[in-house]
């Protein structure tokens, strides 16, 4: 390779990691949106004399069915049209739809409000995949994958420890007069500081070019009828175990971040304000790692294994197999905390190695709704079954409040069993499916 021929490829790279750093930034943006509410329940029940059914279908239910199903349709689109400008249209609604939260003196209101914001949140993610998976040579692809995903746990740790601030902020500033709304509440005041920076910080979407799509020799530049149906066939032994395995991560990590706040005051009598800044630092220990196993991993594919993404991820749940089974009946608040942070090991980069994979073995005309529907099936599967399930054994099995962190015990170890499994399993389907790919500029 000439010295001009690296300078341009290191003038690439440093494109696309700037991309990688904006992409980061609103999917940081987009949880602290999504999760900023859980920490306003009180504050919206005594307002709008809400009932926990209908606190539930505000927090999670609506933005789940929403952010499943349009993700389907954007997955599409994202295969056809500019994937910046999808995000773009994507952060824009759900800013404008968090602000508008802030706007609602109903319930109705606020309902409507958090499914928009579930309907934008579902522009981004199988887009943004796609993006990198073009911009990324093979053998970096995990790296950045793992470094942009690296932001939901970024995001989850500044809702926990700026939540808390920009409730403060926003109760010492109660009943300041907003134009167009009146004077507002501390609830409502957060939401519109929370939905309006992502507005304007999508604007970055367009300091960077698109990538462009990597295309087999002679491939159309749009997905030709039944290339989806085609793909599928051909490797529908290996989707499927990826999707039981991911999906069973899935249902452990919704459920641990749906009750594990609960299981802690329960179990130990905890109060949010305690530990809210230890979730917050498990999450910044968790993002860190994603970056380091994603690294592992490239050096692994790199090094000639080529199925080191779902290989590395098999032995990741085997190793930590038994920190996971006994977090649950952990005595000790910080031994527990410990364990926690561990688990996330295992419960959160499922969907870096769903996305570095379909990187390497789909076409790139259909790669973004093949996210999309994965993503699809994580989100009814985990976001909707999981904390159910959990809920279900606790009420129905254990009848005992008390017994949340048994119910979490099973639900969590059986799913990671089941997922180091299927992994296994896909093992033999795995490398074959990278090696059929001919295309000499991603392999």
């Amino acid at each position: 390779m000439s010295p001009q021929d690296q300078t341009d490829q290191t003038s690439r790279l440093g494109t696309s990691w700037w991309m990688v750093a904006v992409l980061f930034g609103l999917y940081v943006l987009s949880w602290v949106d999504r999760l900023i509410v859980s920490m306003l329940v009180t504050p919206i029940k005594t307002h709008l004399l809400l009932s926990d059914v209908q606190i539930s279908m505000i927090t999670s239910t609506s933005f789940a069915i929403f952010y499943a199903v349009f993700g389907l349709p954007l997955g599409w689109a994202a295969d056809r049209f500019s994937r910046r400008w999808i995000i773009f249209g994507g952060v824009v609604i759900w800013g404008i739809a968090t602000t508008a939260c802030g706007f609602a003196q109903t319930y109705e209101a606020l309902l409507i409000g958090r499914i928009f914001v579930g309907v934008g949140e579902a522009a981004l993610l199988p887009a943004a995949y796609s993006l990198i998976a073009d911009a990324f040579p093979p053998h970096l692809l995990t790296r950045a994958t793992s470094t942009f995903q690296m932001a939901g746990k970024v995001g989850s740790a500044t809702a926990f420890a700026l939540g808390g601030v920009a409730i403060a902020f926003a109760t010492a500033h109660m009943g300041i007069h907003i134009p167009f709304h009146g004077p507002a509440q501390p609830w409502q005041l957060v939401m519109m500081m929370v939905g309006f920076p992502g507005i304007i910080f999508a604007l970055l979407l367009f300091t960077f070019p698109d990538p462009g799509r990597r295309r087999l020799p002679g491939a159309a530049p749009v997905a030709a009828s039944g290339e989806i149906r085609a793909f599928v066939s051909r490797h529908w032994k290996l989707l499927a175990l990826m999707l039981v395995g991911t999906s069973c991560l899935a249902m452990c990590g919704y459920s641990m971040t749906n009750w594990v706040p609960a299981y802690i005051e329960r179990h130990f009598g905890w109060k949010p304000v305690q530990y809210g800044l230890a979730l917050s630092m498990m999450n910044i220990v968790s993002a860190v790692s994603l970056v380091v196993n994603g690294w592992i991993v490239d050096r692994l594919f790199a090094n000639g294994m080529k199925d080191a993404h779902l290989r590395f991820y098999g032995w990741l749940i085997l190793g930590f197999l038994p920190v996971v089974g006994y977090m649950f009946f952990a005595t000790n608040v910080y031994v527990f905390l410990a364990c926690y942070c561990v688990a996330q090991f295992i419960t959160v980069p499922f969907m870096v190695y769903v996305s570095s994979v379909m990187g390497l073995i789909a076409p790139a005309t259909i790669r973004a709704r093949m996210l999309a529907f994965f993503l699809f099936v994580f989100t009814i599967l985990g976001l909707g079954a999981g904390p159910a399930i959990v809920a279900a054994l606790t009420e129905y099995v254990f009848h005992d409040e008390g017994a949340l962190g048994q119910s979490l015990a099973v639900v969590v170890t059986v799913c990671s069993v089941i997922a180091l499994i299927s992994f296994r399993m896909a093992l033999k389907y795995l490398a074959p499916a990278i090696a059929s790919r001919k295309d000499a500029s991603c392999l």
